[in-house]
């Protein structure tokens, strides 16, 4: 690694962010298992033996006037760099969190602040875990690793720290060069515009996912050929239609 992470591994824990929250910056926290992990809006994400959970603390300026609403992209960025050694076929991000491969889920990011100098980045990701508590009970179709590269697929922890070397690049070119790297990265990980509908709490803005702006916001080119920048912060859920 470029920088020597502090890592913390556990067996168990309740979540891995309430773990991170006592660690310092550039720590990563993981554990085998999760008995009450979490994602956005407080949604279960079930943390079994076999997967990836873990958090990657990283230290912010609170002064500084980089858009800290993109660290999820950044995250998303790290991670399917990542994963581009293993060529595999329909490895997409989908805004704002979510790696995909074509419409299976294969992992998911959550971004929290524990302190005003640092973020907590929790990625989890399907590698070997059993998926048979997820059946039924998520609205997206799981996907594990080891089924996409069965003969190359890495350890848990190998994964981890090269999840982490990603993870450190992709930050301080952020960091350095602000959104402009992350945003022509972005450009190539979305994969095809697809129909969508941005859930607000007044309204359904339908159209076509056709990138983001600056500050993380999607756009949305709508069936009249005008485009609508929705804000970010407004957006409960951005769903695919197809």
């Amino acid at each position: 690694m470029s920088i020597k992470w502090k890592v913390k591994k556990l067996e168990v824990c309740e979540s891995t962010f309430t773990e991170a929250r006592n660690m310092p910056a550039w720590s990563v926290v993981s554990s085998v298992r999760q008995n009450k992990g979490r994602g956005r809006f407080n949604r279960a994400w079930y943390g079994e033996e076999g997967g990836l959970w873990a958090n990657y603390n990283l230290p912010i300026d609170p002064k500084s006037k980089r858009p800290w609403g993109l660290m999820p992209l950044v995250a998303g960025v790290a991670l399917i760099d990542t994963l581009e050694a293993y060529r595999i076929q329909g490895l997409r991000l989908r805004w704002p969190n979510d790696l995909l491969v074509k419409r299976n889920k294969l992992a998911g990011i959550l971004v929290e602040r524990p302190a005003q100098d640092m973020v907590s980045v929790g990625i989890g990701v399907n590698v070997y875990n059993n998926l048979v508590k997820l059946q039924g009970v998520t609205t997206d179709v799981p996907v594990r690793l080891v089924d996409l590269i069965p003969a190359t697929c890495p350890t848990v922890d190998t994964l981890r720290d090269h999840l982490a070397k990603e993870l450190y690049k992709t930050f301080t070119d952020f960091i350095d060069n602000g959104s402009a790297p992350i945003l022509k990265r972005l450009e190539q990980a979305w994969g095809p515009s697809l129909p969508v509908v941005a859930i607000t709490d007044t309204e359904r803005i339908c159209g076509f996912f056709s990138g983001i702006e600056s500050d993380g916001s999607p756009i949305l080119r709508k069936a009249d050929g005008t485009f609508i920048t929705v804000p970010a912060i407004s957006i409960n859920r951005l769903k695919e239609l197809v």
